[in-house]
């Protein structure tokens, strides 16, 4: 998925770093960023969600991004430009625990 014509956005140019040893999360710009910039986001996207207090729910999407042979991992905090773009790009959303499950059956055939 990157086409960023399709991205149906009418923000400004707006380049948005992201590090994830100085935010553990992005924000929907630096996803827009790194996806205007070739980066491609694979068809799955996992969510995970945090509740705080009992009270106040935070979701975020974790993208799994590829440029070349370098892959990128971004989490993603819910926004309604972010739950666009997973629904108009078709992605597929499965919870974060499938992602653990299918990173512990690879790390354990490698290990065969």
């Amino acid at each position: 998925m990157n086409n960023a014509s399709n991205f149906h956005v009418s923000y400004p140019d707006v380049y948005r770093h992201w590090s994830p040893g100085c935010e553990e999360y992005a924000g929907g710009d630096a996803l827009l960023t790194l996806l205007r910039n070739g980066w491609d986001a694979d068809d799955t996207v996992y969510i995970e969600d945090f509740w705080h207090s009992g009270a106040r729910l935070v979701v975020v999407y974790h993208f799994d991004l590829r440029r070349g042979e370098a892959v990128l991992e971004l989490p993603v905090l819910s926004n309604p430009f972010v739950r666009r773009l997973i629904r108009n790009e078709k992605l597929t959303v499965k919870p974060m625990e499938e992602r653990h499950q299918r990173r512990r059956r690879e790390r354990d055939a490698d290990a065969v």
